[in-house]
């Protein structure tokens, strides 16, 4: 494995007897882990990774003492990879307890120490000796992904065949997810919310998604924790997996959820995005929403497996923020 070269100059890789035979492209995510494969498939694509000199296929299948240049218009980095709390391990699943402000996956400015980083990281000797066995074999691959600032588990499927058995049980409906979530105002009641969800095409934010009629069919059931001044704790059980599902349907009956710029106010987030990453002052450093509870049938082995996050100690601390300065409020009063 190479680590991110210091200076713009080629990296050269030799290929030795335990790797012959690996198609180009996996050995080069193997070698080179801070670029994802679809980065490297595109550099083998434009020549900007040689073989032997000479310009090459992603499928083509390495000898020993082949050696591969890359080629770097700007200097790569991985980053810090995160630290991660494992919540469940076996042969074919791996739960880790993600912190609000660690992506799921690279994207947009956040290229690098992500989760899926972390695992393939974690297990690269397994997974050089899966890319060998083909399709069949070592892979971590996402099963759910959670947002950058929000909080909690995310599942990792080993293999190819975990992941394709893990995604047809979230298909089914038959994985149960549990949310908490601190949301503006107050809610008095528990309740249901069936809102079909679509992309906003009003928004100038790409990602962002909003109720409409003609949307995917979305529900989420709720029910109160507690009350806090100006906000209700709540837990959500999302019925469906739409993309910010819980975030766009409390938003949508006037209660979004504390902390999150794109669904409270569209400018907040855009100032956010303009200040590279500096989030809001007037905002917690996190929106408050963690992924606490994940129940299911595992897909290999039949067993009843339920995961578990606990809150963490930066939304603990948002909490009791809330609850002192109420009580000072009410001193002073």
């Amino acid at each position: 494995m190479v680590l991110p070269p210091n200076d713009p100059l080629p990296s050269r890789l030799r290929v030795d007897s335990s790797d012959a035979g690996l198609r180009a492209d996996a050995f080069l995510f193997l070698e080179l882990p801070f670029l994802s494969r679809t980065r490297l498939r595109q550099k083998i694509q434009m020549g900007e990774s040689l073989l032997n000199g000479r310009r090459y296929a992603t499928s083509t299948r390495l000898n020993a003492g082949d050696e591969i240049t890359v080629l770097w218009r700007s200097l790569p980095g991985p980053g810090p990879l995160p630290t991660l709390d494992v919540l469940f391990e076996d042969p074919h699943l791996l739960a880790v307890n993600k912190p609000a402000g660690v992506a799921s996956h690279p994207m947009g400015r956040r290229q690098h120490g992500t989760v899926v980083q972390w695992a393939r990281h974690r297990h690269a000797d397994l997974i050089r000796e899966g890319l060998k066995q083909g399709e069949s074999g070592f892979y971590p691959t996402l099963a759910n992904r959670l947002d950058v600032f929000t909080s909690g588990i995310v599942l990792i499927a080993k293999t190819r065949a975990a992941h394709a058995a893990i995604q047809g049980l979230m298909t089914r409906r038959l994985v149960t997810k549990e949310y908490i979530a601190l949301v503006e105002g107050t809610i008095n009641e528990e309740g249901v919310i069936d809102l079909p969800i679509n992309s906003d095409q009003r928004s100038k934010v790409r990602v962002k998604m909003t109720t409409r009629a003609g949307g995917q069919p979305s529900v989420t059931r709720y029910t109160i924790i507690r009350q806090l001044p100006g906000h209700t704790l709540v837990r959500a059980f999302p019925l469906t997996g739409r993309q910010h599902q819980i975030r766009v349907h409390f938003a949508a009956i006037g209660h979004p959820v504390w902390g999150d710029l794109l669904y409270k106010d569209e400018r907040l987030f855009l100032r956010y995005q303009r200040n590279e990453g500096i989030l809001d002052e007037t905002l917690p450093a996190r929106q408050c929403l963690h992924a606490t509870r994940m129940s299911f049938a595992h897909p290999m082995t039949g067993a009843a497996i339920t995961i578990e996050a606990p809150l963490p100690a930066d939304f603990l601390a948002i909490l009791a923020d809330i609850e002192a300065r109420s009580a000072t409020t009410s001193r002073s009063g």
